[in-house]
């Protein structure tokens, strides 16, 4: 049941992001979810579900109040983390396809943080669309993973098909 429950939870914040990922609260805390979500399967595998869906969504909700209080600063604020959800994205892509584990693969993520960082700070409206059809894509892909088993190069296609798609809406929107 917990299973079903964190597939649907991802699917759905996934979905709204691939629709509406202009939306900076709605970014900050898809991120933060996503975040969680990869960030407790690297630290501590074999984690609950459940424990996991509440870790995602702590951090989902601090990524949407930070947004909220970083008016100020928010394009820095949205460099920074559009640099995090960079580098989560590079660790679920790692993981996904096998290539990388351990230190490699949090050295690849620096690398991955660092670009998303620079995509952020020279086309900052881009940069949004890009890592929120990104993250979006990696939360569906994620959710139904939990549903079904995907393959490791089928859950990647898919990834790349919806982050595609998110994209092109996107910005035709």
């Amino acid at each position: 049941m917990e299973g079903i429950t964190g597939g649907l939870a991802s699917i759905a914040l996934g979905a709204a992001l691939l629709l509406f990922g202009k939306n900076l609260r709605l970014f900050g805390a898809a991120a933060g979810f996503f975040i969680g979500f990869v960030l407790t399967q690297q630290l501590f595998p074999g984690t609950s579900v459940l424990l996991t869906l509440i870790l995602s969504a702590a951090l989902a909700l601090g990524g949407a109040i930070l947004v909220i209080l970083a008016r100020s600063s928010l394009q820095l604020f949205i460099q920074v983390v559009g640099a995090v959800a960079g580098a989560a994205v590079v660790l679920w892509l790692l993981q996904s396809l096998g290539i990388a584990s351990g230190l490699a693969a949090w050295i690849i993520a620096l690398v991955g943080a660092f670009v998303s960082f620079g995509l952020m700070a020279r086309f900052y409206n881009l940069g949004i669309v890009i890592l929120t059809a990104l993250v979006g894509a990696g939360l569906i892909v994620k959710g139904v993973g939990t549903l079904i088993p995907l393959g490791d190069g089928v859950g990647t296609v898919l990834t790349l098909a919806l982050a595609a798609g998110g994209f092109f809406y996107q910005r035709n929107r």
